[in-house]
């Protein structure tokens, strides 16, 4: 059974040396990004790649995407994602969400009816929580022409190679249980050629891309960025726009599972976790802030600011009263955010 990587500081340390990511520390942002100040932006975020190329565009002349496959319910790891987008969406930025229907379909063996059926309680779900279509894009994968040629044009550019280089690095954790194809198939590597053409096809209209995903997709993000790269005159597709990243932390899964995970039952917090467990799961976490799911929520939802977060760190710590009170408030905070979901 392959060992999990488990997503530590010291993980994050070999990712950023090994791929040439700045190294978090306080002044990894050290920049505004959608009103947010780099105090709130580095507890926000992990690191980034090339954001200040993206910021140095024409506002109406980039875009932040995200997206999520449809494989399953969403947790409160992919909640807090759709939330960020919110932020960034007042902050002024130009966001899109895309509900990866086809990815779940080729990259799970998911049903092709019921990936559409999620993707459509993913949409109304991200509606109820705020995001806004009259300035930001919210889209399926499925009948989304642009990216499906721009898909079949970056084939030629791409080779095997490529695609083994792009395993995330729990991919064996998730290939020992079945949820996943142990190797590169075809049919992911369709879903991973989808990802990549989803970018793509943003450059064709705006001069800046930012792909806000987990730092344990950073691979993908590479993936596009070097097919791109060795676009030429042969392609009707431009090649001169800016395709960056802003990478998140992990959230800790529970029952010894290095993340929340739709795909592996009891690993999260989730759309059919009862109020009561809600509040269990949440207090039980240990008090320390590097390993604590509740914590590391906190972190990643829009809730906080940067000096509640400092605050909220040492009431971890110290494991008193003060942070009892912090667990519980939060515990009913996300017991309203899934009350949202469209049953």
């Amino acid at each position: 059974m392959s060992v999990p990587v488990l997503f530590s500081e010291a993980y994050y340390r070999r990712v950023v040396a090994e791929f040439g990511y700045t190294t978090f520390d306080l002044r990894q942002f050290e920049f505004t990004l959608a009103g947010m100040g780099p105090d709130l932006l580095n507890a926000r975020y992990l690191c980034h790649h090339d954001v200040e190329q993206y910021l140095g565009q024409t506002p109406s002349r980039r875009i932040i995407t995200t997206g999520f496959g449809m494989s399953g319910l969403p947790h409160l790891a992919t909640v807090s994602h759709i939330l960020k987008m919110i932020e960034l969406q007042r902050g002024g930025e130009v966001c899109q969400i895309v509900l990866g229907d086809l990815d779940a379909y080729n990259g799970k063996a998911r049903p092709y009816a019921e990936v559409r059926e999620l993707a459509e309680q993913f949409h109304e779900y991200s509606l109820r929580l705020g995001f806004e279509t009259t300035t930001g894009i919210l889209r399926s994968q499925e009948g989304y022409l642009p990216s499906l040629e721009a898909m079949y044009l970056l084939g030629r550019y791409v080779d095997q190679a490529d695609f083994d280089g792009a395993e995330e690095d729990n991919h064996g954790y998730y290939a020992a249980r079945g949820l996943v194809d142990d190797s590169m198939s075809f049919r992911r590597a369709l879903s991973l050629s989808l990802m990549a053409a989803d970018f793509l096809a943003l450059g064709q209209t705006y001069d800046a891309v930012l792909v806000m995903l987990g730092v344990d997709e950073h691979r993908y993000v590479r993936f596009a960025q070097h097919a791109v790269n060795r676009l030429d005159e042969h392609v009707p597709l431009r090649a001169d726009f800016v395709l960056t990243a802003a990478y998140t932390r992990m959230i800790r899964g529970f029952g010894g599972h290095p993340k929340f995970s739709k795909s592996i039952p009891g690993s999260a917090i989730d759309m059919t976790t009862s109020a009561d467990e809600i509040h269990r799961l949440l207090d039980e976490e240990p008090p320390a802030p590097e390993v604590s799911a509740a914590y590391q929520l906190m972190c990643q939802m829009p809730r906080y600011d940067a000096a509640t977060l400092l605050d909220l760190h040492a009431h971890c710590r110290e494991d008193g009263p003060a942070w009892r009170r912090d667990v519980a408030v939060f515990a009913d905070y996300v017991i309203d955010l899934i009350d949202l979901w469209p049953c």
